[in-house]
């Protein structure tokens, strides 16, 4: 009976978080699109999401470049190498190079490009890894804020195939991706270059030995430190257009994504009616690709309301029930590329729970990877992703190719955690505690999985959100299966609700998948 009591107790229970602050709808979610609207958009707005990515549920890309040889920091290394002054330097970025490439006046990020070789890279290793993982697309940042292009790029001589590895890495990882079977994505990271290396806070802060011995200032590596001092912003906005245009028309990825379009819109860098037409221009070669719109940390949308599926970094400023269809983009470990001595705390249960949890509340999970400079992945890296394939071996039918149920579930990880300096709202999806419950419908409303994520001592599952539905009430539950075991499951309705036996072996590790199979079909609960 005291389990029984914890169980309710566990479903009934809101999180303390939650309490403390009712969010507004204003502090959550993102703003409406702040930019004057072209009324081009309307179209591509009327457009439905494909059937294949709300199927899908995960996808896997990564976040790697020539960063990945520095391995400290992050992505964002060249902005940090190239403050005016080391005060100006959160990551401790100026220090590390000095230590290990010398002063920048020897040795900048030009000298970074030659170090990239990738002599380890494999796109077939890659694209297996993420096969076997359970992913339906992959695909990687074709290109970060630091503008390197990973493909043989026609605008740019600061790509890979002319520099650095001398391979056309995108053409490679695209050809393998697709003989995996899987659609492609590619990221795109590049409106945010213009600029990006120079300090902007603190321009008059350089001194004359850093603007006349920097690569940063020399006039022949200006086509790579793009900046508005030797170059209209207008020329950048055409060139940034000409490499999407490349990619989409030479690579012919299914899914494209974008950061810091908003900001890159608004100072009129890329004209919206230019834009419009080249996600025109990406529907009619397939009316199944998809465009991503991702929510910034400006929480003003890339594009308005309704074009593209929704895009919630780590599922920050996500409202706990989002409508229709969306997706959330995490790096596999943080920060969002290698770095050396990387710690793997969230493990693979980690990803797991979540991708459980988003896909309860109609969501799409989006996995970065991040590899070493040389192009091999790390040992930790791996164990995840072989880990998060084993489940999804046992349970991934309780996880593709379903929709919401009438409930996501019950359970303690709806915590929003604040980060008070940016005042933006994250998904803490480390509050995921066993024995919780998720629910999934198949989308032929043939079953609804009950997905627990731990296994309870007490050998029985109480699900009170059987009971109260109206569909299992009246119709009745023809038989209940635990995906992965061969055991019959036995079962009973208390006044509590639904009370599941557990067998006595488990099919696998972190979380199990209940399947209840309804007299006839269930009620067509689509909340889309």
């Amino acid at each position: 009976m005291k389990t029984i009591l914890k169980c309710i107790l566990i479903v009934f229970t809101i999180n303390a978080t939650a309490q403390k602050k009712q969010l507004k709808k204003s502090e959550l979610g993102g703003k409406n699109w702040e930019i004057p609207v072209s009324k081009g958009w309307k179209s591509l707005q009327e457009m439905e999401i494909p059937e294949w990515m709300v199927d899908a549920k995960f996808g896997v890309y990564t976040h790697w470049g020539v960063y990945s040889v520095a391995a400290h920091g992050g992505p964002d290394y060249i902005n940090e190498l190239y403050v005016a002054k080391d005060a100006y330097d959160k990551k401790g970025v100026k220090e590390y190079h000095r230590q290990t490439y010398g002063a920048i006046k020897d040795f900048g990020y030009i000298d970074l490009i030659d170090k990239f070789e990738a002599k380890a890279f494999d796109a077939s290793k890659w694209a297996k890894l993420m096969k076997n993982a359970g992913a339906k697309f992959g695909g990687i940042c074709v290109v970060h804020h630091d503008g390197f292009c990973l493909w043989d790029s026609k605008y740019t001589r600061w790509n890979s195939k002319q520099k650095g590895p001398k391979k056309d890495i995108y053409g490679e990882i695209a050809a393998a991706v697709k003989a995996e079977d899987m659609k492609l994505i590619a990221t795109f990271h590049h409106a945010r270059t213009f600029g990006y290396a120079y300090d902007k806070k603190h321009m008059n802060e350089y001194n004359k030995e850093q603007k006349a011995n920097w690569d940063l200032f020399d006039p022949q590596y200006a086509d790579f430190f793009r900046n508005d001092e030797v170059e209209p912003q207008e020329n950048f906005g055409k060139e940034w257009i000409g490499k999407v245009r490349e990619v989409m028309d030479n690579y012919e990825p299914d899914v494209l994504w974008f950061d810091g379009l908003s900001g890159a819109i608004t100072k009129n860098m890329i004209p919206q009616d230019t834009l419009i037409n080249i996600f025109k221009d990406f529907k009619a070669k397939n009316s199944d690709n998809v465009v991503c719109n991702k929510l910034p940390g400006s929480r003003i949308w890339n594009f308005p309301e309704g074009v593209g599926i929704r895009c919630y970094e780590g599922g920050r400023d996500m409202e706990p029930n989002p409508k229709g269809y969306w997706l959330i983009d995490r790096a596999i470990s943080y920060p969002w590329s290698y770095v050396n001595n990387k710690s793997y705390r969230d493990k693979e249960s980690f990803h797991i729970r979540t991708i459980i949890d988003v896909v309860s509340r109609g969501g799409v999970y989006l996995l970065s990877l991040t590899p070493k400079g040389d192009g091999s992945i790390s040992e930790g890296e791996i164990a995840i992703m072989n880990g998060i394939g084993d489940w999804i071996d046992v349970n991934g039918e309780a996880i593709f190719e379903t929709r919401k149920w009438r409930t996501y579930g019950h359970g303690t990880a709806q915590i929003l955690k604040e980060k008070k300096a940016k005042k933006l709202w994250y998904w803490d999806y480390r509050a995921i505690q066993d024995e919780e419950v998720r629910f999934t419908r198949k989308k032929d409303n043939s079953a609804v999985y009950a997905i627990s994520t731990g296994w309870p001592e007490s050998g029985r599952i109480i699900l009170p959100e059987i009971k109260a539905e109206k569909d299992f009430a009246t119709k009745g539950i023809a038989s209940i299966s635990l995906l992965g075991a061969d055991e019959p499951i036995n079962w009973k309705i208390t006044e509590v609700g639904l009370e599941i036996s557990l067998p006595s072996k488990k099919p696998c590790d972190i979380a199990y998948s209940f399947k209840i199979t309804p007299r006839g079909k269930l009620v067509n609960y689509d909340r889309e």
